[in-house]
């Protein structure tokens, strides 16, 4: 298992490069670049916290010592720019993208954003520094332009999650989903604007760090006895490691390698199989590049 060091057959792993470390399982890399949102839907944590007490934006301290720690280990997963977040926030963004490009070449790059400030110029631009697929979330009624190399639900289409028990008006976690496996620790890496790693995304108090790339090396970090042990745990379906793992309804982690592409995105491109999707979507994302067309 990923958090054993070993890597279970036919889940993703990160191979190092030659005299590299490896991180084993890791598959989605998800950079908190910005720390706040253009809306509050009563879904998402936003709306309880809307100004968290964290900077608004991730400096370049944090984005580049946390790129160049994944260039070192030769990082090729799906790596997106949000927690809570809406990424667009960021007028610099093109800026981040290419540079995770020029670092990160095998790196598929989705942009998950909720398409408000998303028009045909930022667009172009985006995909020309380097963004692969646009995930857009629709949370309001209406036509959405079609784009290349995007793809659009809407929040009906969300299956909507009470964030590890934070948003008290949701259902709570059954009996079943408390003893379901999670497989999110053990394959994505949640680097919020201060550079803290978090156990996972639905920890919206971000109150459990498993450390901090400007202090801790992402490689020990991953690798840590703290953050192995909380995922031989879940792994088993013990939700009972930690109280915010017992109450969260996210059941979507249940099997191993299903974190980096979700369905919506897999059935739009035509896949039916994670296998090698990564690969494959990062492979035509380039091809269309170099064909001068977005």
């Amino acid at each position: 298992m990923a958090s054993t060091g070993a890597v279970r057959p036919g889940a993703t792993s990160t191979l190092a490069a030659p005299g590299r470390r490896a991180v084993e399982g890791l598959s989605v890399v998800e950079l908190e670049v910005g720390s706040r949102c253009n809306r509050a839907c009563s879904y998402c944590p936003v709306a309880l916290n809307p100004r968290p007490p964290v900077p608004a934006r991730m400096s370049d301290e944090v984005f580049f010592a946390t790129v160049d720690q994944l260039a070192e280990v030769s990082f090729a997963g799906r790596l997106s720019y949000h927690l809570y977040n809406e990424p667009l926030l960021r007028r610099d963004l093109p800026r981040l993208v290419a540079a995770v490009r020029g670092r990160l070449p095998a790196a598929l790059q989705v942009l998950n954003t909720n398409g408000d400030l998303l028009d045909d110029a930022k667009h172009a631009e985006l995909r020309d520094a380097g963004i692969d697929i646009f995930y857009v979330t629709r949370h309001s009624p209406g036509d959405y332009p079609d784009r290349p190399a995007q793809v659009v639900q809407t929040w009906q289409d969300l299956t909507l999650t009470n964030r590890g028990g934070s948003l008290t008006h949701l259902p709570v976690a059954t009996t079943a989903m408390r003893h379901t496996p999670c497989h999110a620790p053990s394959e994505m890496l949640i680097v919020t604007v201060t550079g803290d790693v978090l156990l996972c995304y639905e920890d919206a108090d971000r109150e459990h760090v498993m450390g901090n790339v400007l202090r801790t090396p992402l490689p020990e970090i991953w690798t840590s006895e703290r953050f192995r042990a909380i995922r031989r745990r879940l792994e088993r379906g013990d939700r009972s490691v930690d109280p915010m793992c017992a109450r969260c309804s996210n059941v979507s982690h249940a099997e191993h390698d299903r974190s980096a592409i979700e369905d919506t995105v897999l059935q739009a491109n035509g896949l039916t199989d994670r296998t090698g999707a990564v690969e494959i979507l990062k492979r035509r994302s380039e091809a269309v590049r170099r064909g001068g067309t977005t």
